[in-house]
């Protein structure tokens, strides 16, 4: 009996061995591919928000719509001044308050953003350096985690503003 076992454990780590992604390069590309799948469903809600709404706010108050996308941008410049900084220069360094009820100004700081946070990730997953205290994968999940809360922000003080999202975003935003 420990024999079979023992047959059938070696049998599935080979398999699985056998199975993993071992170029490096497709592990790069993966990971890339996850940022920009994760960049367009942040494109992907605030498109599908009415400029008109980037006001509301949760019923706990807090930042409103807007200054959450101010807020998601604004963090990623505070990495990339220290990680990137003569790239960084180039983009706006803090959205404020009234800009961030201007949805193409918004619209267009996080596609810069976005741009330089891939190319920064592309740079060390290629040449292994952390960014910071962090590898490049772990300030990749640092990234997403942060800014899917704050993408939950943004749906809860819609929905609790009655400004309810159009299907095609609230599921949309699953469709990895």
């Amino acid at each position: 009996m420990k024999r079979s076992f023992f047959i059938l454990f070696l049998s599935l780590t080979m398999f699985s061995f056998s199975n993993a992604q071992s170029d490096t390069g497709d592990l790069i590309e993966d990971l890339l591919t996850t940022w920009d799948k994760h960049v367009a469903m942040n494109a992907l809600l605030l498109n599908g928000i009415d400029s008109a709404y980037l006001v509301d706010k949760s019923a706990s108050g807090g930042r409103n719509v807007g200054e959450q996308f101010a807020h998601i941008h604004n963090v990623r410049m505070m990495w990339l001044s220290q990680l990137a900084a003569d790239k960084a220069k180039a983009i706006d360094a803090e959205v404020d308050a009234q800009e961030s009820l201007k949805k193409e100004h918004l619209l267009k700081e996080l596609v810069a953003s976005d741009k330089l946070v891939r190319t920064v990730l592309k740079k060390s997953l290629e040449n292994g350096k952390k960014l910071g205290d962090m590898s490049p994968t772990r300030f990749l999940g640092y990234l997403i985690s942060h800014e899917s809360h704050t993408r939950g922000q943004i749906i809860l003080a819609m929905k609790q503003s009655d400004h309810a999202l159009p299907p095609q975003v609230t599921y949309g935003i699953w469709e990895w």
